[in-house]
C-alpha cells in the first residue's frame, strides 16, 4: 500500500490568551469617551478647536488600542511592548493638550490612563498612577474651590483601577497555570520514558550479560553451544532495539500515519511483517486521528513485546479500525492496563473499543466509530 507522507496542521501561534482577547478588556471601555466628546461639543470652542479637539480624541483612541493589541506585559517580545512606556506618555499629552481646549473636564480621560497603567505598565508604576490620578482629581478641583465637583470621576478611576488589577492577575494566574501544567507534561513524559528504557533495556542487558559470559565459557569447549548463545544474544539485542525504537517513535507525536510508519519500521526491524489495508486519511474523521494513532502504537507496541507474532495486520474500514496478529492471543489472560488504557481513550474520543481472539490466532483489537 502506498500512502503520501504525514501532514500536520500549522501551529497557530496566534492561540495567546491576550493576542485573541486581551485588547477587548480595554475597548470595551471607550464608549465612556462619550463624556469627553460631550464636554468638547459643549464648550462652544468653534469649528477649529473643535475639530482639533476630535482629532486629539481620534489620536488617543489609536494609541490606546494599538498598544493594547500589541504590547503585552506578560511578554516582553511583544511587538509593541518596548513603546508602552512612550505611548502612556503620548496619552498623558493628550490628556494636557484636551485640558488646555476643555480645561477640568478632560478629567474624564483618566480612567483610561489607569487602564493602561494597570495592563501595560510594571505593577508599581500602575499604583502610582492610580494614586496619582485620584489626587489630581481632587487637587484641580480645589483650586476651583470646588473639591467634590469631580468626586465622580474619583469613584470611576478607583472601580476601574481594582476590577483592571484584579482582572490583571487573574491573567497572570491562568498563564502561570497553564506553563505549570506545561511543565508537568515534559516531566510526566521524562519520566515515562525513563520507565520504558528501563523496563526495555534493563532485562534484556541483564540476560544478555550473563549469556555473554556463558558463551565465553562454552567457546573452546562447547562450540555450538556458544554459537547458539551468541545467535540468541543477537536477537535479544534486535529486540531491545526493536523496542527502544517503538519508544522513540511515541516521542513523535500521536498523528495516526506517523504512528503507521514508525509501527511499519519498528515491527519491521524485528521481522514482523505489517500489512495495511485501506486508507486512513480518507476513512477516518479529523477528530479521531490523534486518538487512532494513539491505539494504533500501543497495539503495535503489545504486538512487539507480548505477541510472539510474526504478522500484523492493520485494516481501516469508513467506520473502524481492526488490529490482527498471529501471535499466541490473549488465551485466558485477563486484560491488562494497556487493554484498560485503549478502552477508556476510545470512549473519551467518543468510540467503542473492542478485543479478543483474531482470525490470524493472535489478538484482534478493534475501535469503531
Amino acid at each position: 500500500m502506498t500512502r503520501s507522507p504525514a501532514t500536520h496542521p500549522p501551529v497557530d501561534e496566534s492561540t495567546d490568551r491576550w493576542a485573541q482577547r486581551g485588547w477587548l478588556l480595554s475597548a470595551i471601555w471607550l464608549v465612556f469617551l462619550g463624556y469627553t466628546i460631550t464636554a468638547l461639543l459643549e464648550a462652544g470652542l468653534g469649528p477649529g478647536p473643535t475639530t482639533l479637539g476630535f482629532l486629539l480624541i481620534a489620536l488617543f483612541v489609536t494609541v490606546y488600542l494599538v498598544a493594547f493589541i500589541g504590547g503585552n506585559r506578560l511578554d516582553p517580545d511583544a511587538p509593541w511592548a518596548r513603546f508602552n512606556t512612550p505611548g502612556f506618555v503620548i496619552l498623558g499629552a493628550i490628556i494636557l493638550a484636551m485640558g488646555t481646549l476643555i480645561g477640568l473636564d478632560a478629567l474624564f480621560m483618566t480612567p483610561f490612563l489607569i487602564g493602561y497603567a494597570c495592563f501595560l505598565l510594571p505593577r508599581p508604576a500602575a499604583w502610582a498612577v492610580g494614586a496619582g490620578c485620584v489626587g489630581l482629581t481632587f487637587a484641580l478641583p480645589a483650586l476651583t474651590g470646588d473639591v467634590w465637583a469631580y468626586v465622580f470621576i474619583a469613584a470611576i478611576q478607583v472601580g476601574i483601577f481594582v476590577l483592571n488589577m484584579v482582572t490583571f492577575a487573574l491573567i497572570e494566574a491562568g498563564n502561570r497555570s497553564e506553563r505549570m501544567q506545561a511543565d508537568l507534561a515534559v516531566v510526566s513524559e521524562r519520566e515515562r520514558l525513563a520507565r520504558d528504557v528501563h523496563d526495555i533495556l534493563g532485562h534484556t542487558l541483564t540476560v544478555v550479560a550473563v549469556k555473554a559470559e556463558l558463551a565465553e565459557r562454552l567457546i573452546e569447549g562447547d562450540p555450538e553451544r556458544s554459537r547458539a548463545e551468541i545467535a540468541e544474544i543477537r536477537s535479544l539485542v534486535r529486540g531491545a532495539l526493536a523496542d527502544v525504537r517503538a519508544t522513540v517513535g511515541g516521542l513523535r507525536g500521536n498523528d495516526l500515519c506517523t504512528q503507521l510508519e514508525a509501527l511499519e519500521v519498528t515491527l519491521g526491524g524485528a521481522g514482523i511483517s505489517v500489512e495495511v489495508e485501506g486508507e486512513p486519511a480518507t476513512q477516518v474523521p479529523a477528530r479521531l486521528r490523534d486518538p487512532l494513532g494513539w491505539l494504533v502504537r500501543e497495539a503495535g507496541t503489545n504486538v512487539l513485546r507480548h505477541a510472539r507474532a510474526s504478522r500484523c495486520l492493520i485494516r481501516f474500514t469508513p467506520g473502524s479500525l481492526v488490529i490482527e496478529d498471529d501471535g499466541i492471543g490473549l488465551g485466558s489472560s485477563r486484560p491488562g492496563n494497556g487493554m484498560l488504557g485503549m478502552d477508556e481513550r476510545m470512549a473519551e474520543a467518543g468510540a467503542q473499543f473492542a478485543c479478543g481472539t483474531a482470525a490470524l490466532g493472535g489478538t484482534r483489537v478493534e475501535a469503531c466509530w
